[in-house]
């Protein structure tokens, strides 16, 4: 079944216009609707030990904020009324705490979730946030898309896929499937991966490799060993050497810690990621 709800994620429409572009050509793509949601991050209540006094700087603090949302989700309305495809705008809020829980509830309800990418930004707490609400417990998969994607260039045409044999690179495979089902050709890459009875089996890589090539998926496995080098590192040399457009990986969630909420590779794959990454746990 082809995607039929690709849903946007837009905190600034200016900062955010890659993840929105990536949205709007795979929902054109698809023949899919757009769902963009403007996400307006509440201001923290201030600390003071006079009550009176922090009602009042909060209130302010809150008008302010509204403000500045009710003028962006303009200029996001604004922009979606170019488009030729079906559409629509909402908006939330929600203090940063909240963030992930108001991210993963809207993201039940579309079939895609399209995020920025974490950038060396104001942003950037507010995007770990969204990001982990949406992969960890949305139950939907995540795309993540690179602050300097080209908005021309097609998305899953040559998918990378990190394999590791566990549940969660299953569950990322599995809801990969309407790309993989029209792609060129798929690299299945594996890292420091050795022949296991309960892994890889003889020959690492070849078991999924046969899967994939069962449902008409053309296939190349690449073996990669990390030397000196990070898995992350690997996987994005790999990406990069291959033309890969799409990072395909399982993601493993721990606490609730912005940049450690995911395991190692999840994480520096996806802070480090420059073409789009498909993550799901």
């Amino acid at each position: 079944m082809s995607f039929k709800d690709i849903l946007a994620f837009v905190v600034s429409l200016e900062a955010d216009m890659a993840a929105l572009s990536a949205a709007e050509a795979l929902a054109q793509r698809f023949d899919a609707c757009l769902t963009a949601v403007h996400i307006t991050p509440l201001p923290e209540e201030p600390l003071a030990y006079e009550p009176t006094v922090v009602a009042g700087i909060w209130a302010q603090l809150l008008a302010s904020a509204r403000q500045d949302a009710q003028a962006e989700h303009q200029r996001l309305q604004t922009h979606l009324q170019t488009l030729s495809g079906r559409y629509q705008a909402r908006s939330a809020e929600a203090q940063q705490r909240d963030l992930g829980r108001v991210a993963a509830l809207h993201a039940r309800y579309s079939d895609l979730a399209i995020l920025p990418r974490p950038d060396q930004d104001s942003l950037r707490a507010v995007r770990f946030e969204m990001i982990e609400g949406v992969v960890l417990h949305s139950g939907r998969p995540a795309l993540i898309i690179p602050p300097a994607w080209p908005a021309e260039r097609v998305i899953g045409l040559r998918p990378l896929i990190a394999w590791d044999t566990s549940r969660e690179a299953t569950r990322a495979l599995s809801e990969a499937a309407r790309f993989l089902d029209t792609c060129e050709q798929a690299i299945v890459a594996t890292v420091d991966a050795r022949p296991k009875t309960f892994g890889h089996g003889p020959h690492p890589g070849a078991n999924i490799a046969a899967h994939l090539e069962r449902r008409g998926i053309d296939v190349l496995v690449n073996n990669l060993l990390t030397d000196s080098d990070s898995v992350a590192g690997a996987l994005l040399s790999a990406a990069r050497e291959s033309g890969a457009d799409l990072i395909i990986m399982g993601a493993y969630g721990q606490s609730r810690l912005l940049e450690l909420m995911f395991g190692g590779a999840t994480r520096d794959v996806l802070i480090r990621a420059d073409i789009p990454l498909l993550l799901v746990h």
